[in-house]
């Protein structure tokens, strides 16, 4: 496990020597971090596999997922549905769960994995949003402000929302993340429970502890720095230490910590990136290893050679299955159907579905972990071609004939 850590820390350190110039080349953190996770896999062959299936590995990996969920939860500007209630509430409350059921419903029939707990656990894998691979279309002014500030909003939240249903799956499938003796309902009410008790009590504490010694002169931005940068380590830790989820209970802990720090007329001045640096600077590193793992994980993958069920699949997840859960969510709102179509279109798959893929890998047998490790790299590198580089040149195109792709 060391030689791979090292060596993902070693290719960050490669990244930061020329970031800027590797962006204007277009060449993102994401796609250098998945070449050299290539290379790795190349490298260190079968061990990959070894050192993907550890318990060290899956918590790892977890406390990973806990940071970006916080993060995610407490960096929603405007509020918490940043201005654009109407069409976020429909894309969390109605498309979201529309976009699990069609996922689940498609995956039954086409994956052949050994039981319904698994489908749901992909389900859950390909369809969070992740503007990582694509971060350029939420500052492309060639789209509809309050389309992307929509689709900003929808993608902090929906990965946290799919957590309680992702970690239902995992129990269902015996999973080494959460033990229950009463059956994986009750462990996940169990473990949802204490998630909640613990990441809105921390949040909340912590959120208003500063927000008091803030006004008081007590404290200043760079030791919050430092706070916002521990809440999500120790929650996960309080979590796990409980019984709860660790990682539902880092996006709780998020929201809480706002709702605390911003104070009854909702001030979110003081919030600003001057204290979300630390955590931000601790996500980045975090998800920029992950899309290393994938590019070592995706070498596993390659030597299994083309199936297309499981191609089309994650085609399917990239594509319809999105799209009309969102055509749906939308029906009766005054959202226009060209925008409609561009909300259903612009789903980017990313560090999310990376995450998850390496939860349920760990936690499946090694038949249904191969499925999942397959439809995961199909899915992430299919958002990569699709929304990091096919979109973008149509919107380039769009514009160089003169035509609008979202209404203003």
């Amino acid at each position: 496990m060391i030689p791979l850590i090292v060596f993902s820390l070693v290719a960050i350190l490669l990244w930061t020597f020329g970031a800027k110039r590797l962006g204007d080349l277009h060449v993102s953190a994401p796609v250098f971090m998945v070449a050299f996770g290539v290379v790795a896999g190349l490298v260190f062959g079968d061990e990959v596999r070894h050192q993907l299936n550890t318990h060290l590995a899956e918590r790892a990996v977890e406390l990973v997922l806990a940071v970006l969920l916080f993060v995610d939860a407490v960096e929603v500007r405007g509020g918490f549905l940043g201005g654009e209630r109407g069409a976020v509430l429909r894309l969390l409350v109605l498309a979201l769960p529309l976009s699990i059921a069609a996922a689940f419903a498609v995956g039954g029939p086409m994956l052949g994995v050994s039981s319904w707990g698994v489908v749901l656990a992909i389900a859950c894998v390909v369809m969070p949003l992740d503007f990582a691979p694509a971060a350029d279309l939420l500052r492309d002014r060639r789209l509809d402000r309050g389309l992307r500030h929509a689709l900003a909003v929808e993608s902090g939240y929906n990965d946290g929302l799919f957590s309680p249903v992702f970690a239902f799956a995992l129990l269902t499938i015996g999973s080494p993340v959460e033990h229950s003796s009463s059956g994986p309902l009750f462990g996940a009410v169990h473990a949802a429970l204490g998630a909640a008790a613990v990441g809105v009590g921390m949040g909340a504490l912590t959120g208003l502890a500063h927000r008091l010694a803030v006004a008081a002169r007590w404290t200043g931005a760079p030791a919050v720095r430092v706070a916002m940068a521990l809440v999500p380590i120790i929650t996960y830790a309080l979590a796990i230490g409980v019984g709860g989820n660790g990682f539902v209970a880092a996006f709780l802990a998020g929201i809480a910590y706002k709702a605390g720090r911003m104070g009854e007329r909702g001030e979110y001045r003081d919030l600003a990136r001057r204290e979300l640096s630390s955590v931000e600077d601790l996500s980045v590193i975090s998800s920029t290893i992950m899309w290393f793992v994938f590019g070592a994980a995706a070498v596993l993958v390659f030597r299994l050679g083309l199936d297309w069920p499981r191609v089309l699949y994650g085609l399917l997840a990239l594509t319809l299955v999105r799209m009309v859960p969102v055509y749906v969510s939308m029906l009766g709102s005054p959202v226009r159907w060209r925008d409609r179509t561009l909300l259903g279109v612009l789903g980017p798959r990313g560090t999310t579905s990376i995450v998850f893929g390496l939860l349920a890998y760990n936690a499946t047998r090694q038949d249904d972990a191969d499925v999942v490790l397959y439809v995961m790299t199909v899915v992430v590198l299919g958002s990569i071609l699709l929304h990091g580089i096919a979109i973008p040149f149509g919107l380039h195109r769009f514009s160089a004939r003169g035509e609008e792709p979202a209404s203003g």
